[in-house]
């Protein structure tokens, strides 16, 4: 069962002068693909909890300033069947109704990344803000059932990536797998990712990585 204990935001990580006008709207786009089910230990959270909890905090720092957050999830079963879960979407409110649906999401099949960042990057058509980012958090990289060479995903996505940025968007990736360094630097490049060893730092860590780039 997810957990959907309140986990109230460090004011520290959001500190900003007082007269800086720039507006950040922030995609938190969250694999929800089957392995984020797994337990950390046999007592504790799952990964998919943990990713929630750490969408949740953001997102209740971010009402209380002048940035938009929205949050998506996704997952594959083949390329026939590439769901996107609209959570929270950029200048709704996070209300009980938003809270409960982002507790709901879930963790099933695969992670076919490429078409989930393309069908994200949709979602600022209608975004004015100066800086556009997107925060993609994975456990693994990207497969489905139907594609049979490791690479050609990887590279799709890499390629999705690419595509975002000629549009004006930051994409940042947040790899919960301290074996994954090769193929998330293939993807997101040099500066543009950060590999979390332990899922437990994910909340703390995503806040930050937020903090960082939308004051860059």
């Amino acid at each position: 069962m997810a957990q959907r204990a309140r986990m109230a935001a460090d004011p520290r990580l959001f500190i900003r002068c007082a007269n800086q006008e720039r507006i950040s709207s922030v995609l938190v786009l969250l694999d929800l693909s089957e392995s984020t089910n797994d337990r950390l230990d046999e007592a504790g959270p799952s990964l998919l909890d943990i990713e929630k909890q750490a969408a949740l905090l953001l997102a209740r720092a971010v009402a209380d300033s002048a940035d938009r957050i929205a949050i998506h999830g996704f997952s594959s079963n083949t390329r026939a069947e590439v769901s996107n879960y609209r959570l929270l979407e950029f200048g709704s409110p996070l209300e009980e109704v938003a809270e409960a649906m982002i507790a709901s999401a879930p963790g099933r099949h695969s992670t076919r990344m490429g078409a989930a960042l393309r069908h994200a990057v949709r979602a600022f058509a209608d975004e004015p803000s100066d800086s556009r980012i997107v925060l993609l958090v994975t456990d693994g990289a990207p497969s489905d059932v139907d594609v049979h060479e490791p690479g050609y995903l990887v590279e799709d996505a890499r390629a999705a990536v690419h595509e975002a940025r000629d549009q004006g968007i930051h994409v940042h990736g947040l790899a919960v797998d301290p074996q994954g360094h090769a193929y998330v630097r293939r993807i997101f490049g040099w500066g543009h990712f950060d590999v979390v060893d332990d899922p437990r730092t994910l909340p703390a860590r995503l806040c930050r990585l937020y903090a960082r780039l939308s004051a860059a």
